[in-house]
Formats: C-alpha cells, sequence, structure tokens
C-alpha cells in the first residue's frame, strides 16, 4: 500500500517526493545493513542512491542492471581471487577477468555493473579470508537493489494515472490549437508542425504514464482500468485525425464561411464542445476517478455535427473520420470508472 499525506499539497512536487524517497531509500537501507551487522554497509547505501530512481519503470530497469551486473562480477571474480590464492600476480589474475567483462559491458551496456562489482571483490579483497568479504559486499548490493526497489514501490511513487489523464488534456489542447491557427490561416504548415511536435511530446508522456500504471499492481491494467489502458491508442488517433484535417483545411480552395454551422468546419460549435468535454473530462480524472458521464456524454456525441453534400469530398471524409474518432474517444472516457479498484 502506498503512503498518503492528504495534508501536504507541497507533495505533489516531484523533486520533493524524489527528495523523501531516496531519504528514505538510504535510511532503511542503512537500518537493514545495522540489522544484518554488514561489516561494509557502504556498498549498499551507494547501491540504494543509484537504484532509487523517480519512477517504477526507471527503478525496474536501473535494478535491473544492477542485479544482472552484480551477479555476473560476482562470478566472474571468483577466478581472479582463487589465482591469487596461487600467488599470481593482483594485476595480472585482474586482467584475466578484466578483459571479458570489458568486450561484454560494450557490447551490452547494461552489463556494466559487473565490471564494479569485479573491482570490488577482487581489487579490495582481503588477505585473511578473500572469498568471504567480497561476497558480503555483494549481498550488500543487492540488499541496496531490494531496498530501491521496495520504497520506489511503496513511497510517494508517481501518480501514473494523474499524469497520464493530465498530458492527455495537453494532447488534446494541442489538436484544438493545430485546426484553429489552421482556419484562421494564422500560422505557416511549418508551425503547425511544430505544434504536432508538442502534441506528439505529450502524447509519448501518456504512454510512458500508462506504461508505469501497468506496473503498479500485479492485475492488468486492461482489467482494472480499461479506461486507461485504451486512452493512448485513441488519442493517437485523434492526433492523427487532427493534423490530417488541419493540412487539409490549408489546402483547401473553399473554406466554409465563418460563424457557419457546417459539418466540414474544424470550428463547428459541435466539434468544439466534444474537445471541450474530452479536455474536461481528462483534467477532472487527473484530479479523482469519476464516473456517471453517460448522460453528458451523450448529448456531446448528439450536438456533433453530421455530415453534408458539400462539394468538398476531401474535407468531407478527413471530417467523417475525426467525428467517428471523436465519437470513440468519448465513448471510452464515458466509462463508469467508479467500479474500478
Amino acid at each position: 500500500m502506498q503512503f498518503k499525506f492528504f495534508a501536504a499539497p507541497w507533495l505533489g512536487n516531484p523533486v520533493v517526493r524524489q527528495t523523501i524517497r531516496l531519504l528514505v531509500s538510504v535510511g532503511l537501507c542503512g537500518f537493514v545493513a545495522w540489522l544484518t551487522n554488514l561489516q561494509e554497509p557502504g556498498w549498499a547505501l551507494i547501491t540504494s542512491v543509484i537504484v532509487t530512481q523517480s519512477s517504477i519503470t526507471e527503478t525496474l530497469s536501473s535494478g535491473r542492471y544492477q542485479l544482472v551486473g552484480t551477479l555476473i562480477g560476482a562470478v566472474a571474480s571468483i577466478l581472479p581471487i582463487t589465482l591469487l590464492l596461487y600467488h599470481w600476480p593482483l594485476w595480472r589474475a585482474f586482467a584475466v577477468a578484466f578483459v571479458p567483462l570489458a568486450v561484454l559491458a560494450s557490447w551490452k551496456p547494461g552489463t556494466r555493473m559487473s565490471v564494479v562489482t569485479l573491482m570490488i571483490a577482487t581489487l579490495f579483497a582481503t588477505p585473511n579470508d578473500p572469498y568471504l568479504l567480497p561476497i558480503e559486499r555483494v549481498l550488500s548490493i543487492l540488499m541496496g537493489v531490494g531496498v530501491s526497489m521496495l520504497v520506489t514501490y511503496v513511497v510517494l511513487h508517481e501518480q501514473a494515472r494523474r499524469d497520464a489523464f493530465r498530458n492527455a488534456a495537453a494532447t488534446v489542447r494541442q489538436s484544438v490549437a493545430m485546426l484553429t491557427h489552421a482556419r484562421s490561416h494564422a500560422m505557416s504548415w511549418s508551425d503547425i508542425q511544430d505544434l504536432n511536435d508538442a502534441g506528439i511530446a505529450s502524447l509519448r508522456k501518456v504512454q510512458t504514464a500508462v506504461e508505469e500504471a501497468r506496473r503498479e499492481h500485479w492485475r492488468p491494467l486492461e482489467k482494472r482500468d480499461p479506461m486507461l489502458a485504451a486512452l493512448p491508442k485513441a488519442l493517437r488517433q485523434l492526433q492523427t485525425d487532427a493534423l490530417v484535417v488541419t493540412r487539409a483545411v490549408l489546402l483547401a480552395e473553399n473554406p466554409p464561411p465563418d460563424g457557419q454551422d457546417d459539418a466540414t468546419d474544424p470550428l463547428n460549435p459541435g466539434l468544439m464542445r466534444a474537445f471541450d468535454w474530452i479536455i474536461e473530462r481528462c483534467e477532472g480524472e487527473a484530479v479523482a476517478r469519476t464516473g456517471e458521464e453517460y448522460r453528458v456524454a451523450a448529448g456531446v456525441i448528439t450536438a456533433l455535427p453530421e455530415d453534408t453534400a458539400q462539394d468538398d469530398e476531401i474535407m468531407r471524409f478527413v471530417m467523417g473520420v475525426l467525428r467517428t474518432d471523436l465519437k470513440t474517444l468519448i465513448q471510452l472516457l464515458a466509462q463508469d470508472d467508479t467500479r474500478q479498484a
């Protein structure tokens, strides 16, 4: 269960959250090292600082690299330690294992920790018991990885669902901005592409947050939060539609007159009401889960303009696709999510 501090709004700051996570990780790691009476707890503390990241996804990735590298380095260090017992020179024994690990780290950068582990186990070995202390150092590193993962899961980790919907609203706003500027011909195509790039950046943040949400619970996201699971795909389709419509509007020979309720007008009141509803719905979900949106959504869908017999077949087609995908996204966001855990 995640610790929650409702009375402290400043905990919404990502810098503050990460600082608290890092302090808790180092403190807990030091406490566990004290309980287990490790001779060199510093290795566990250093590892906890390295592994503890701002998201579960990043921590799992960093922890995985640390674990794999540590295990490879620990196994590889057996050879040089054994050679030292047979009176090999230190640097020659070290090079026997270091060269292949350096090649491995160059080929698979994720295994770089194996070289560090080899150095820790070999270059700082004790003469009395050359195997025991390096093994303890490896265990310290593994302890640091485990504690960091635990802290990232339970202590103020990122609110992935809120981040996803907050960035979803930003993505839709960028799409509306593209359509608005295209309708007024206030921007060139290159400037509109810059707006589209900003929308793509927001969409990537949505996808990242959804992937983070998948790792927050053992149940599949599609079962516990189907709305969130389907959000990136629906947003991506809507953004693509908006870009295509924007291009079509810029190239249209006879754009619809301003102020008319025309189905081929991207600023049609019905369409704008739909966009506004989606933005407000996403921003609402970014604050707290809501439900019972069926009636409002039905009214928004009903207000969408119907196809007209305009001569511009391209505009009719692209606007038809946009309306269809708007309906799909509205129906998705209108799901009663209050039953979700």
